[in-house]
Order: C-alpha cells, then sequence, then structure tokens
C-alpha cells in the first residue's frame, strides 16, 4: 500500500480522471463516424483512450479500411468538443475538489500528465478555477511517444528532481495504467469507461475521495 507520507508529488490524468468528458467524447466520436458510413466501434475508442494522435492513427487504420481521413476526423471531434465544454461547462468528477484540497493541506507538488493538447488542458483547468491548483502541466504533445511510454511521467519527476519511487500516479485508463507501472512510480487506478484487470500494485481506488485513506 502507498502511504502519502511517502510521496512528494501526485500526477493527476485529465480525462475521465479529474474532469467527467470520456462519456462525451465518445458521443461525439460515435455521431462524426456515422457521418462518413463507418460503424461506431466500443473497442476502437476503448484502444484509443490516454493515446497520442500518431498512436490513435496507427489504431484507427488497424480497425478500418478506409480514405477517410483519421486526422481529419480527429479534429472534428477535438472542436465539436471544445464547443461542447465551453458552451456547457466542465464536468468535474466526483471528489476531485476535496482531493485537491486534501493535497494542497500536506504541501504535495501537484501535476496535470494528459495526452490531451495544452490548450485543451489550460482551457479546461482555467474554466474550472483550477488552474493555480497545479504545479506542473504537461501534455501528450510533447513527446514523440505516448502512454504506455512513462515519458509523460517521469518528465514530471525530472521536473521537480524526484525519484519515481516519490510520485503517485492518478489514472483511469489501461494506457495511463501500464504508463505509470513502467516509470516505477505508485498507481492509484480510479475506473472510468473502461474496466480491466491490473496488478497487485496498482491501488483500485472507487473515487477521488479515497485519496484521503492511503
Amino acid at each position: 500500500m502507498c502511504l502519502l507520507r511517502e510521496i512528494d508529488c501526485v500526477i493527476f490524468d485529465m480525462d475521465g480522471l479529474m474532469f467527467d468528458t470520456e462519456r462525451l467524447a465518445e458521443e461525439i466520436w460515435f455521431k462524426i463516424l456515422k457521418e462518413v458510413n463507418l460503424v461506431p466501434n466500443k473497442e476502437f475508442l476503448d484502444s484509443i483512450k490516454g493515446r497520442n494522435i500518431a498512436d490513435s492513427k496507427k489504431i484507427f487504420e488497424s480497425y478500418y479500411d478506409t480514405d477517410v481521413s483519421f486526422l481529419t476526423l480527429k479534429d472534428k471531434r477535438n472542436k465539436a468538443l471544445e464547443k461542447e465544454l465551453r458552451t456547457n461547462g466542465v464536468p468535474l468528477k466526483k471528489g476531485l475538489l476535496e482531493c485537491i484540497s486534501y493535497l494542497k493541506s500536506l504541501n504535495k507538488l501537484l501535476a496535470v500528465a494528459s495526452s490531451s493538447s495544452k490548450e485543451l488542458i489550460i482551457a479546461n483547468l482555467s474554466d474550472t478555477n483550477l488552474l493555480d491548483s497545479f504545479d506542473y502541466i504537461v501534455s501528450g504533445e510533447d513527446f514523440k511517444q505516448s502512454k504506455p511510454n512513462p515519458e509523460i511521467f517521469l518528465n514530471v519527476s525530472q521536473h521537480f528532481n524526484l525519484l519515481p519511487s516519490r510520485c503517485l500516479v492518478l489514472e483511469d485508463s489501461k494506457s495511463g495504467v501500464e504508463a505509470a507501472l513502467n516509470a516505477k512510480m505508485h498507481i492509484g487506478w480510479i475506473p472510468d469507461l473502461v474496466k480491466f484487470s491490473i496488478p497487485k500494485e496498482v491501488i483500485k481506488l472507487d473515487s477521488l475521495l479515497d485519496i484521503t485513506k492511503l
């Protein structure tokens, strides 16, 4: 069991972990795929969660034999999602505010490490008045490899000059959990849309409120 007194930095994923945006993104994907006469595939959508654009493009091409450009579809999805979030607000996951407040009271360093674009990360944090709560923000756009490659998480520990073992990653996606394992960091897994089996060293939490139990 990971103990918070052994942790200096807590690293948050964003979509599906901090914000309840994965359901909305999935609905938009289904609509866009249907518009170009492609059959929506839940397995495809699950497999690109936590991945960067380059990896997602390869996965798309392995599922669909089509001349339709994935980058065009992804751009359309991003714009539709952005419009929805800016118009109707960013839905918070249960316990997010309490979790951040609790960790701040313990003087923990807080970081966001998300595969989403830096622009979207900043916009979501700004709209929810959480931008100043984080000491460091890094996007998957900044790296050639996406989760499950550990590069994005290791960048955070290097930024703060910390050993990976002094960091706790909070994730919902399979690729994110694998990236944290590959980084040799502690992991708290809070399932969202996709459930999967986890190694014994991964800590399963019911919600962000459970951070107080560590």
